[in-house]
């Protein structure tokens, strides 16, 4: 697996779901300025299977996102966070995106002008390796993705995958 950021800061515990890559939903709770928890629903084995909660136990707002597996599946993670990593406040928002639609933001739906963007753009969904980051007690501090490295058929995913993290 190819381990792609995490964005956002870097205190905290980590958390991993790799190997992970059927998605059929994903559990969010925010504010209006932060990330709380995130949850995932994976498919695996013929089971769905719901992942450890990633953040805060409290929940101040939380939407469920239950895809149409296995016909829906994620093209692109993006959002925001403040901060230079060390000295942040975590992400402040977060964006899911599939291929057939499109669910948030969450958290702060306008960045701030010291808010930094983020968007992980996977095109192809067969190159989703699961999840990564840091947590701390009262939110989710940053997140990444695992990318499969398709060796055999790269000529059929080549530009597939685009990471962008902009101010």
């Amino acid at each position: 697996m190819i381990k792609v950021g995490p964005v956002g800061s870097n205190v905290g515990s980590i958390w991993e779901e790799n190997g992970r890559s059927e998605v059929a939903g994903i559990f969010v709770s925010f504010t209006e300025n932060t990330i709380q928890s995130l949850q995932f629903l994976f498919y695996e084995n013929g089971n769905y299977v719901q992942s450890n909660k990633h953040g805060s136990d409290h929940s101040e707002n939380f939407c469920a996102l239950l895809f149409d597996y296995p016909s829906e599946f994620l093209t692109s993670i993006s959002g925001s966070y403040i901060g230079d990593g060390y000295l942040s406040t975590g992400l402040d928002a977060i964006k899911f995106n599939t291929n057939k639609g499109c669910y948030g933001p969450f958290g702060r739906t306008e960045p701030t002008s010291s808010s930094k963007r983020f968007n992980f753009e996977l095109r192809n969904h067969r190159l989703f390796g699961g999840f990564h980051g840091t947590m701390s007690r009262h939110a989710v501090e940053s997140i990444g993705i695992y990318v499969k490295p398709v060796i055999s058929s790269m000529n059929y995913l080549k530009g597939s995958l685009r990471v962008k993290a902009e101010k």
